[in-house]
């Protein structure tokens, strides 16, 4: 089978299935859909190896802390400039942190950080709660977690179906 297509066919059902549980089963922690695709998308431009697993998941937590960081500090201020001060202040100590090796993926940083402010954001979500369905930190580490995993297990899949319909037509 050709790349593409065991990628289609996996990261789909697979995709189908998180999204079922999400706004089926486990409805009411208030998981995100979206968080967990982009952490999966991370897992893969991080290199879709072990390697590239902990080093995602790394920049991604280290961005979802941040996050957290500029919403607490977005709900201290009530100017849209001091707003902006805030993230763009929380981006920037981030970034810094490539300068530590573990977290040197600053793609997934941002992706953590982005998905974390956003929820924050649009939900009017407090940076200090930290409950579930409500607290941007929770809600975003464990999509974040879920969908690191949800892109390794596609790789392992994927790879098998590649090597399978290889020796198969050798």
């Amino acid at each position: 089978m050709k790349l593409p297509v065991a990628l289609a066919l996996v990261v789909g059902i697979v995709g189908g299935i998180i999204t079922w549980l999400y706004v089926g089963p486990l409805g009411s922690l208030g998981l995100v859909v979206p968080a967990t695709f982009i952490a999966a998308a991370s897992f893969f431009a991080a290199g879709g190896d072990v390697p590239g697993l902990k080093r995602s998941l790394a920049a991604n937590i280290w961005g979802i802390i941040w996050g957290t960081i500029a919403l607490i500090f977005v709900g201290l201020v009530s100017s849209p400039v001091l707003v902006g001060v805030a993230v763009g202040g929380a981006t920037l100590l981030m970034i810094l942190g490539a300068l530590i090796p573990a977290l040197d993926f600053v793609p997934g940083q941002v992706l953590g950080l982005a998905t974390t402010a956003a929820f924050g954001l649009l939900t009017k979500a407090s940076g200090t709660d930290f409950s579930l369905p409500t607290g941007p930190f929770t809600v975003m580490l464990i999509s974040f977690i879920v969908g690191a995993a949800y892109g390794y297990v596609c790789s392992l899949l994927v790879g098998k179906l590649v090597a399978s319909t290889s020796k198969a037509a050798a």
